[in-house]
């Protein structure tokens, strides 16, 4: 029996290496002297693919659940800018907080639940149905604060299970 073997190879390009997202081509190369290359449109971003609007706050990796401020500038410390999590707010009960690295340091912002139950990220973002269709929309534009105004979430930060 004939089996080929494929090698898969995510090549990164000059300009998508700067925006920290994958992109440019696509390169299968089997063990025979086929080589295929697949273009794939140039960068794309690839914290939305991990962003599924339709599971659940509690079944998403990227939301940390009841870690403090302190404990989620610590897990984001070491990681890239635009990296985020979302927590349980410490100060307030029923609202969450979005914990983002930026230039500057870290971004702790409150994500609450209007009188229609939709939720709003700080004062001035539009309402939401559900906290994970608000952090896939901010994976795609910029967020409504004052200090972030330039920034998108470009990384989840997914919990890890002890």
């Amino acid at each position: 029996m004939f089996r080929q073997n494929l090698t898969l190879n995510l090549i990164e390009t000059k300009s998508s290496a700067s925006k920290k997202s994958l992109g440019g081509s696509l390169e299968l190369k089997s063990s025979g002297k086929g080589l295929l290359n697949l273009n794939l449109g140039g960068p794309f971003s690839s914290s939305v693919d991990l962003i599924d609007a339709t599971v659940p706050l509690e079944r998403q990796g990227w939301y940390h659940g009841a870690i403090s401020r302190v404990e989620a500038e610590c897990t984001l410390r070491p990681l890239n800018e635009g990296s985020f999590l979302v927590r349980n707010s410490e100060s307030t009960r029923q609202d969450y907080s979005l914990s983002l690295k930026s230039a500057k340091g870290f971004m702790h912002m409150r994500i609450q639940k209007n009188d229609a139950g939709q939720y709003i990220l700080g004062q001035f973002s539009r309402p939401f149905d559900s906290i994970p269709e608000m952090i896939r929309h901010f994976c795609l534009n910029r967020l409504p604060i004052r200090g972030a105004e330039h920034m998108v979430l470009l990384e989840p930060v997914i919990a890890q299970l002890l």
